[in-house]
């Protein structure tokens, strides 16, 4: 069994649009844009390649002017698109508007993404895999079947819930080893408002880990016999939009190396405290020598060790 990890998701084409505020009924001007591979699927394996993982995309694509242009762009990054596949239709848009304090707005059109469906699938990633990620917001039964059959095939899977729509989806989500939702979806997930009761319902559920992105809170990390919490590390922020994708590449990869409960999350935390230093998605996704001179200056000498 190879050392690669499956990561099933959305690949998108993200327009960015930096603004001073939103103001909803006016006019803006923008100060700037930017284009980017985006979607969580892309994302997250562009992210787990800069950090050295050999991971390949199952996805899916359109076929209109900018496909190519984008499966060359996750080559040169690295990943494995030998699984994506083209459909006749366009590529998966996302348009994100972002204040000058970093936040944001999305609009996402699903395109060749709402293709991802069960009989799409080569099942042989199962053999060339050690890990799985997959995000909701892709067609319910390819989330469903994907998860069964690698905990079946005894996979190290990772669920981000981000789409998550209703209560149809906790069964599924109870197969993962970790969830790692942001505060917003734990809370939509579980009807709960404390996060230590909402996370305790997730484990309840069968869910080995949480792992709660807590953006300039950092990130908290619960399972059956121990809880902890990671603080955000100091960082000028310019665009929040990727911080989730790299934590979510840096948590994988931590795992990957056998890290620590610990380690895993701080590794994670800061890969996300990097990208929100810059503009995008993928791009804004740190390289292992960036995360290695991040850990550096922050004198997580431990880390960098077993890194």
């Amino acid at each position: 069994m190879d050392e690669r990890v499956a990561v099933f998701g959305k690949i998108n084409v993200d327009t960015f649009l930096y603004i001073d505020q939103l103001r909803i009924g006016e006019n803006h001007m923008c100060q700037q844009t930017f284009v980017d591979i985006g979607g969580k699927g892309a994302n997250t394996a562009v992210g787990l390649a800069k950090l050295g993982i050999d991971c390949h995309l199952i996805a899916c694509i359109g076929n209109d002017a900018i496909s190519q242009s984008v499966l060359k762009k996750l080559e040169k990054s690295g990943v494995d698109i030998s699984f994506v596949k083209s459909f006749n239709t366009q590529t998966g848009k996302t348009f994100v508007v972002v204040e000058s304090k970093g936040r944001n707005t999305m609009f996402h059109i699903l395109g060749a993404n709402s293709y991802l469906n069960p009989e799409m699938i080569d099942w042989t990633f199962l053999e060339k895999s050690k890990a799985v990620f997959i995000q909701l917001g892709i067609p319910i039964d390819t989330v469903r079947e994907v998860v069964l059959m690698s905990k079946r095939n005894g996979k190290y899977v990772y669920i981000d819930p981000a789409g998550f729509v209703d209560e149809s989806f906790l069964e599924i989500v109870s197969y993962a080893d970790t969830v790692a939702p942001n505060e917003v979806e734990l809370f939509k997930m579980t009807k709960e408002t404390d996060i230590e009761k909402a996370a305790k319902k997730l484990l309840s559920s069968g869910v080995e880990e949480v792992v709660v992105k807590m953006g300039s809170k950092g990130a908290s990390f619960f399972s059956e016999k121990t809880s902890f919490h990671v603080d955000a590390y100091e960082v000028d922020v310019v665009d929040t939009t990727g911080a989730g994708d790299a934590f979510n590449a840096a948590y994988i990869t931590g795992k990957m190396k056998k890290l620590s409960q610990r380690n895993t999350l701080k590794l994670a935390v800061a890969a996300s405290a990097i990208s929100v230093t810059r503009q995008g998605t993928s791009s804004a996704s740190p390289t292992k020598e960036e995360l290695l001179e991040f850990l550096k200056k922050i004198k997580e000498e431990d880390l960098i060790a077993v890194l």
